[in-house]
């Protein structure tokens, strides 16, 4: 969802049947959170560590912030 992309962590819908679909489209995908475990486990074995290397990708800490969101959202 663009809204999703774009930052946004909500939608107002004025029908229930749209609310399923809206939390759907909102919530993290499998994908990405192997992802964001992977950068938060990295990090945590590595805690000293202001920068990790994950599949030959520099990984720092805004990287480690976008992962901990991302976590924190499939909870919700």
């Amino acid at each position: 969802m663009a809204a999703r992309q774009d930052g946004f962590l909500a939608k107002a819908v004025i029908h229930p049947k749209h609310v399923d679909v809206v939390n759907g489209a909102f919530m993290p995908t499998d994908e990405e959170i192997a992802w964001s475990e992977k950068i938060v486990k990295a990090f945590n074995d590595n805690p000293t560590s202001g920068v990790v290397k994950i599949d030959g990708k520099m990984i720092d800490k805004p990287h480690l912030r976008a992962a901990e969101k991302i976590l924190a959202l499939r909870v919700r």
